[in-house]
């Protein structure tokens, strides 16, 4: 076990002690207007909204929906570099979270994969985002499997480089992995998975702000980041 800590630990370190994004560009939502050139609804279910100054979606029972994407294009992919920060970011009898994808070219079928972060757990995945979904079945997928009691976070940072994920919530060091084929993402964005509850399908959710940024991690990051990994057993 000491060794495994060790590993981890090295690795952490590796990660966050690089200057992630020579780029200082910035890109901020705080969900106070609907901005249809910075985000697109791709399922077929006009499950989303931007109303109070969050973002709001909503799966209503006659919509049995699988998952649904809301996908961020204000700035083009491919994203290498980069710290995703979501304040107030959760939801109610529903499978809401983050996505991360890319397609890969000798992959059967045209539907992505994705890394979902959950307020609660990271889930591989493979969908088109209109509401179909299929297993990730053609690569072993290097997500931990952890889940947490916390079905909504004050705030959830994932920090990416090159294959490397970070995750930070509500301030804490949560977990970290490495998945050699996600070198680059192609898309990002919030998702709805559809829950059935009593044979209905419904359920809310929401976030407050989302914002994306290149990075240099500062020295109290990298200590924050080594002593969470260091307390591991």
């Amino acid at each position: 076990m000491p060794h495994k800590i060790l590993t981890l630990s090295i690795f952490l370190y590796t990660f966050i002690s690089c200057t992630i994004s020579t780029s200082a560009e910035t890109w901020h939502d705080d969900f106070d207007t609907e901005n249809p050139d910075a985000w697109d609804a791709v399922g077929k279910h006009s499950i989303w909204k931007v109303s109070d100054g969050s973002l709001r979606v909503e799966v209503n029972r006659d919509w049995q929906i699988d998952y649904e994407l809301y996908q961020f294009i204000a700035i083009p992919p491919p994203y290498r570099d980069f710290i995703i920060k979501i304040t107030d970011f959760g939801g109610d009898k529903t499978r809401f979270g983050f996505c991360v994808g890319r397609t890969f070219p000798d992959t059967p079928g045209d539907d992505p994969f994705f890394y979902v972060f959950f307020p609660d757990e990271i889930r591989a995945r493979r969908f088109d985002g209109k509401g179909s979904s299929h297993p990730f079945r053609f690569r072993l997928s290097r997500e931990p499997r952890i889940r947490w009691e916390t079905d909504a976070l004050t705030q959830m940072e994932l920090y990416f480089n090159s294959g490397h994920f970070a995750l930070f919530a509500d301030g804490e060091f949560r977990t970290a992995f490495r998945d050699a084929n996600f070198d680059k993402i192609e898309i990002l964005g919030f998702v709805m998975e559809g829950i059935n509850i009593a044979n209905e399908w419904i359920g809310e959710a929401w976030a407050d702000s989302f914002t994306i940024s290149g990075f240099t991690v500062t020295p109290q990051v990298k200590l924050t980041a080594m002593w969470s990994q260091l307390k591991i057993k």
